[in-house]
């Protein structure tokens, strides 16, 4: 069975042995996941009644990770 791959858009045989599914290569496999973790693509997402747009964080705020250090014994 032919299909598409969702990354580069290519053809390629689907072969449920393949570790990069649904895509056609690693290569592509990579490049999805750098582009979910840069928040270039996500899913869909509808505010519900209970939130309100305005307080989601614009989408080009810079989060900084923090962990707070526990005291010591």
């Amino acid at each position: 069975m032919m299909v598409r791959c969702p990354t580069c858009g290519n053809s390629f045989e689907w072969d449920p042995r393949a570790r990069h599914l649904p895509f056609c290569s690693p290569r592509c496999q990579l490049s999805d996941l750098h582009k979910w973790m840069n928040h270039e693509i996500g899913l869909p997402h509808h505010a519900t009644d209970d939130e309100e747009e305005s307080e989601l964080p614009p989408p080009d705020v810079v989060r900084e990770w923090r962990f707070e250090e526990e005291d010591e014994l």
